[in-house]
C-alpha cells in the first residue's frame, strides 16, 4: 500500500505526495550505478592508455600524477554524479527520471543545493558496510522511507505526477477542450509575455495541483490566472465555469511549445 505524506502550505492548502517505495528507489539507484560504472570503466581505459603512452615517452613521475587524477576522478564520479544531476535536474538523476521519482524538501518544496549536498555527503555512511545496508535499514524502519542522508538534508523522495499535468503536444486548438476559457488565435503566448518567475510559478502549480483537492486547486489557480488574463488576451466562454487550474496547465503547455519552437527542441 502506498504511503502518502500530507503537508499544509502557507496558503493553508493540503498537498498530498505519494512517497517512492524502497523498490523504486533501489531500481533508480541500480540505473545510476550502471551509468557510474560505465563512466569509471571509460576513465580507467583513458588513464591506461595515457599511462602506456607516458611510459613509452619516459616522463618522470607520470604514474603518481595519473594515480592522483584517478582518485579524484573516481570520487567525483561516485559522489559528484548525484550532486550534479540532482542539482541541475531539480532533484532527479537519470535513474530517478527513468522511474519518475524526485527528491524534494520536507513540505514538498524543491530541494535546494544545500539539501542535495547534505543528503549526498551522507552517502558515505548510508553505503556502509555494503550495498547501502545502513541506508536501506534506515529507510525500511522510517515512516517516510528516509535514509540518513534524507534525515540530515531534510528531504523526501516522491513519485512524479507530471503525466497528469496537461497537454504538451499537438496544435494550439487541442488545448481548448481542457477548460472553459478560449485561447483565441490572437492570444499572447505566456512565454512571450510573462516573466521567468511568473512562468516558473505556473509550472510549479501545474504539477502540484494534482496533490490538492479540486476546490483548493481552483482557488489557487484563480489567484494565479486573474492577474495575467488581460495581458494574455484570454476570454472566457459565457455561462461556463472557468476551470482556472486546467487553464494554468494549458498555458504552461503553450509556453513549453513556444520554447521548443525557439530552441529547436533543445530544452
Amino acid at each position: 500500500m502506498p504511503r502518502i505524506v500530507t503537508v499544509i502550505t502557507p496558503e493553508n492548502v493540503p498537498l498530498r505526495f505519494e512517497l517512492a517505495g524502497l523498490g523504486t528507489r533501489f531500481g533508480a539507484y541500480l540505473i545510476d550505478l550502471t551509468l557510474q560504472l560505465i563512466l569509471i570503466i571509460a576513465l580507467l581505459i583513458i588513464l591506461g592508455i595515457t599511462s602506456s603512452l607516458g611510459g613509452k615517452s619516459g616522463i618522470a613521475g607520470g604514474e603518481s600524477v595519473l594515480g592522483a587524477i584517478a582518485l579524484i576522478s573516481l570520487f567525483l564520479i561516485w559522489f559528484g554524479y548525484f550532486l550534479l544531476f540532482e542539482s541541475i535536474w531539480n532533484g532527479q538523476t537519470p535513474g530517478k527520471r527513468a522511474l519518475k521519482i524526485r527528491v524534494v524538501r520536507d513540505g514538498g518544496y524543491p530541494a535546494t543545493f544545500f539539501n542535495i549536498a547534505t543528503r549526498n555527503l551522507l552517502r558515505i555512511v548510508d553505503s556502509l558496510p555494503l550495498l547501502y545496508a545502513v541506508g536501506g535499514a534506515s529507510s525500511f524502519f522510517h515512516s517516510q522511507y528516509k535514509r540518513l542522508g534524507d534525515l540530515a538534508g531534510g528531504t523526501i523522495v516522491i513519485k512524479e505526477q507530471n503525466r497528469r499535468m496537461g497537454i504538451h503536444s499537438g496544435s494550439r486548438d487541442s488545448i481548448a477542450p481542457q477548460f472553459s476559457g478560449q485561447l483565441p488565435n490572437g492570444f499572447h503566448n505566456p512565454y512571450d509575455i510573462l516573466t521567468t518567475e511568473e512562468l516558473e510559478l505556473l509550472r510549479r502549480f501545474a504539477v502540484r495541483r494534482w496533490q490538492m483537492d479540486a476546490d483548493d486547486s481552483e482557488r489557487l489557480g484563480y489567484r494565479l490566472i486573474a492577474p495575467i488574463v488581460g495581458r494574455l488576451n484570454i476570454t472566457f466562454l459565457p455561462g461556463a465555469p472557468p476551470r482556472y487550474a486546467d487553464l494554468a496547465s494549458a498555458l504552461v503547455a503553450a509556453a513549453d511549445r513556444r520554447e521548443e519552437e525557439l530552441t529547436g527542441g533543445r530544452l
